[in-house]
């Protein structure tokens, strides 16, 4: 099941890019994340870097990055998951500008529920609820960081 979400944001790329490229702190925009970073002696954001989410709810996510093209965008698998997902599963998360001080993130999930069942939610789940969450956080994390340095 793959699914898209974009965002327009008023900041420009190249810092939502800095925020993004911050592998082992997605925490810092993730709404859902009580914690993340670095497992199994990874310490640089590269291919085969990896990490670990762990969720607000208890659960927990470990990713493994797969493709990564500087100042755009990086992909990662899921290989260790508590939650009710296959593992296999990816995600893309990226940025582009659209000019000086505007920018387009966008986050690409294909993921499949362990029961076929779950599908219908988990896609409703996904579209709506945490990939916006996500790339809502980046624009809000922009806006803390940019108004603390113009204060």
């Amino acid at each position: 099941m793959k699914i898209k979400i974009t965002k327009t944001n008023n900041a420009p790329a190249e810092v939502l890019w800095t925020y993004l490229s911050d592998y082992s702190n997605i925490q810092r925009f993730h709404p859902l994340l009580n914690h993340s970073g670095f497992i199994e002696g990874s310490q640089s954001c590269e291919i085969g870097a990896t990490r670990q989410c762990d969720m607000k709810d208890g659960n927990y996510i470990k990713e493994r990055v797969i493709e990564w093209e500087e100042d755009s965008h990086y992909s990662v698998e899921v290989y260790d998951t508590s939650m009710p997902i296959k593992n296999g599963g990816r995600a893309t998360l990226g940025v582009r500008p659209l000019d000086r001080d505007r920018s387009e993130t966008y986050m690409i999930m294909d993921v499949e529920p362990e029961k076929k069942f779950m599908q219908p939610m988990l896609y409703l789940m996904f579209k709506f609820q945490v990939g916006p969450a996500i790339l809502k956080g980046l624009e809000d994390l922009y806006q803390r960081e940019h108004l603390l340095q113009a204060a």
